[in-house]
């Protein structure tokens, strides 16, 4: 533990984005992207330019726009059945059902939140993204935005929300960002919960996942970006996470 302390402050003493410090494992999938890592307080990345670059953040705004409907009372829980599918054309199965919030985000249901969008409305929307410090906070029409290209984010500014998330210290209610945090569960990387939720704009052809994870009593999120040319690829953005993340937790256990 002490050992890993020592190597983490040498590590963020020189970062705070003003080196690229990080392995580059994009590389290895013939593509070019960034990873973040956020302590609270400095910043590891592969990319300090790109780290400030933004991109659409796609579905990985589901995370705040059902953050901002819990707290808004749009929705009182997981568990309540908030859309209802009507046999409108979807572009997946799974999206033919209808949904709570832990099967909306499961699923990445965009229906189901574009529903929610609509519910919260353009002017709560608006102020929740000032609030937050969103990216841009530029927003569209009130169902498409995040989707559009209108609003962007960086890499970094996804880090930094997300670990307010993780410590619960987002200007939201405690119980809305517990319930949050738990249905973000994404899987377990030797022995480590990870949470997070994953994005895909097609247009722009950029992939992208943010989350966070804890380790020895220390919360850390992440923000990745890449670039993906379609559907096929997107395995690489999972492929390549873990990389980082098994790289970062062995780093923690020496």
């Amino acid at each position: 533990m002490k050992n890993f302390l020592t190597f983490f402050i040498i590590f963020t003493f020189f970062t705070n984005l003003k080196a690229d410090i990080l392995p580059n494992f994009f590389k290895d999938y013939e593509t070019k992207g960034v990873f973040v890592l956020y302590d609270g307080k400095s910043f590891l990345t592969n990319d300090k330019k790109r780290a400030e670059k933004r991109f659409s953040p796609a579905s990985t705004f589901k995370i705040f726009n059902a953050l901002f409907a819990l707290n808004l009372g749009i929705i009182q829980d997981e568990k309540e059945i908030f859309y209802f599918y009507n046999n409108e054309k979807v572009f997946l199965p799974s999206w033919k059902n209808d949904a709570n919030l832990s099967s909306a985000l499961k699923r990445s249901q965009v229906p189901a939140f574009k529903f929610l969008a609509r519910k919260i409305g353009k002017e709560n929307m608006q102020k929740n993204l000032t609030l937050i410090h969103y990216g841009n906070q530029k927003i569209s029409q009130i169902d498409s935005f995040w989707l559009d290209n209108s609003l962007k984010i960086n890499a970094k500014e996804q880090a930094i929300l997300l670990y307010k998330l993780a410590t619960t210290s987002l200007p939201y209610s405690l119980k809305s960002q517990k319930i949050l945090k738990n249905l973000l569960f994404y899987k377990e990387i030797n022995g480590v919960k990870i949470y997070a939720k994953t994005g895909f704009n097609d247009e722009a052809q950029i992939a992208s996942i943010v989350g966070f994870y804890e380790l020895n009593q220390q919360a850390f999120s992440f923000g990745l970006n890449l670039d993906i040319k379609d559907y096929k690829s997107l395995a690489k953005r999972d492929e390549i996470l873990e990389k980082y993340l098994k790289f970062l937790i062995k780093m923690g256990r020496v």
